[in-house]
Order: C-alpha cells, then structure tokens, then sequence
C-alpha cells in the first residue's frame, strides 16, 4: 500500500501513547521491557509442477526466466513490548517467497509459470492473555504486498517503464486491514504441554464499495466486491512421540483468506502443514515447517480446474534478545 507508512506511522505513535499511560512509570526496567525477535531462514518450494514443460502442441509462457524457482535466504524480524504480564505491544516482519503450479486454463493451448513471487507482510498489534485459561487474545493491523514477481510485471508493488524506472504499478497486489483473534491450547497435558491449538480470527478488509480506476472489472471469478469481513482457521497437534519435550512434531490445517486490491472477489484457501520444532533454549527456536496451500475452486483466480497452489519448505532459527 502507497500509504501503508503513514499508516504505520499512526499506529506506531498510538499504540506506545497507549503502552506508556497504561504502565507504572519504572525508568529503571524500561529497556527490559523490549524484545527483539530475529528469525533468517531459508525457503525452498516444493511446488512439483512450477516449472513443468508445457504439454505437447501447447505453447509455454515464463519459461525462459533465469530462476524459475524460489530457493533463498530470507530474515524475518519483529519488536514486542511487555506493558504487564499478560498484555503485549507487538511488531512483526515477515517474507514468504514461492512458487504457485503450472496454470493450463488461463488461455487456450498455452501454459503459463510465474516464476518466484515475493510476499511481505507487516503486522502491528496487541496480544493478551486471558488469565489461566490457555487463551491468548490479539487485536492487529496487517498489510500485505506483492514485491516482484520474476521476469514479469504482473501485480507487484513496481514495474519498470518504458525507460527501465521503477515506478509504481497500479494493479499490484496487496491488501491490509485489521484483525481480531483468539488462540486456544487446550486438550490432555503432556510434557511438551496441551495437545491441540485452535486459531480463529475476524478480518475485516476494507475496500471501496466500486471498483478502482484503472482496476476496471479486476481479475478473479465472479463480480467485483467491496469492503469483506472474513474468518480464517486453523487446528493443529502436538504429536508426544519423542521423550523429550524440546522436540516437539505436530501438524496443522485450515483456511484462509486473502482479497487483493487488483482482484475482484476474495480467494479461500485449505491450508495443511507439518514440522518440527526445537527448543534449545528459551530465547531460541530451531524449526521445519512444510506448508501446503491449495484454493478453493469456488472462489479461485483462474479457471477450473485448474486452482492457485503451493508448497514451500521453512528452515528456521527464531532468536529472542532483550533489548
């Protein structure tokens, strides 16, 4: 979003007006109050048909791109202030690069990849917990955006011009707005802790209520719509195979939603996942997640059958650091 650091900017200054008045006045432990969250990682898909050849007697388009699939290093970061025991101010950067599968029915006889698309996604909220009842409360502010998407100018935040500038793209991908959400561990205690975590969220996405110039009838199945209120979801499991519990396997489903400024309805998608988690200390996490996203036909940006899909494997280390 063009204004999205303006809007951070308000954010930012409101919520630490808050967390200041909200707080005793202790100038001595001030600092301590501050915790950086560091995490570099490396991506890799396992999209199996990003980069398939075309089937026979089709033409292939974004097939000549130098990297076709998205295997980097990546650093994530985030801020989080403690204004009391439960109640937390929070910050958080994240990337996800990927590659979606090879799309067949965009256009007749033609295959189509796209390459290694860049995602970033800035979030700024309040988490609380709610006593001792395993739930944890957050209210947030979220932006999402499109950076690049290799060797096209499709719908990232800047395309080059004529001259070869950077300028902006007005039908880049992104959308923001704010959430509400609870999450939930509860089930038999065991030494890595209860079993199961339930996630529900209400985001509410605003939009003009017609469709932007020069977004026109935007892309997407169906008709443009505005402002959307929506409630993703998930469920995962703590799997106690191991003896230690600081090894912790567990697997996870759901769904979520996305609606994106150039796209006229919004996209649901059936979210799987699996890893491991490592705790090596307190203030550090060693992680391998697979996560696996699948959308909904029904409400989906390219024709059936084909759907928007991927996989992607995350090597983590989630470093925590006082201030």
């Amino acid at each position: 979003m063009r204004s999205f650091p303006n809007r951070l900017a308000v954010s930012l200054i409101a919520a630490v007006f808050f967390a200041i008045t909200a707080i005793p006045a202790y100038a001595d432990d001030f600092g301590s109050r501050f915790t950086i969250d560091l995490g570099p990682s490396y991506q890799m898909s396992g999209t199996g048909d990003a980069a398939a050849p075309p089937p026979a007697g089709d033409a292939g388009v974004g097939y000549t791109k130098d990297h076709p699939i998205a295997n980097s290093s990546q650093f994530d970061y985030g801020l989080d202030f403690l204004i009391d025991k439960n109640t937390h101010l929070f910050y958080s950067h994240s990337v996800l690069n990927f590659n979606i599968g090879r799309v067949l029915t965009l256009a007749p006889a033609t295959a189509f990849t796209f390459g290694t698309l860049y995602d970033r996604t800035d979030t700024i909220g309040l988490n609380r917990e709610l006593g001792k009842t395993g739930v944890l409360a957050r209210l947030y502010y979220y932006d999402h955006e499109r950076i690049d998407v290799t060797g096209f100018c499709l719908n990232q935040e800047k395309c080059p011009n004529a001259a070869g500038l950077q300028t902006g793209n007005p039908a880049s991908i992104d959308e923001h707005g704010y959430g509400l959400g609870l999450n939930y561990n509860f089930g038999p205690a065991t030494r890595i802790g209860p079993l199961f975590t339930a996630v529900a969220d209400a985001k509410y996405v605003p939009r003009p209520g017609t469709p932007p110039a020069p977004c026109g009838s935007c892309e997407g199945i169906g008709h443009y719509v505005g402002s959307q209120v929506f409630f993703p979801y998930s469920l995962s499991m703590k799997l106690p195979f191991a003896m230690s519990h600081t090894f912790i396997p567990f697997i996870g489903a759901g769904r979520d939603y996305v609606l994106f400024r150039d796209e006229a309805t919004p996209e649901a998608y059936n979210t799987t996942n699996f890893g491991i988690v490592k705790v090596i200390n307190k203030n550090l996490l060693l992680s391998a997640v697979n996560i696996n996203y699948s959308g909904v036909r029904s409400s989906d940006t390219v024709p059936p059958p084909d759907n928007v899909r991927f996989s992607e494997l995350l090597l983590k280390l989630d470093i925590k650091t006082k201030l």
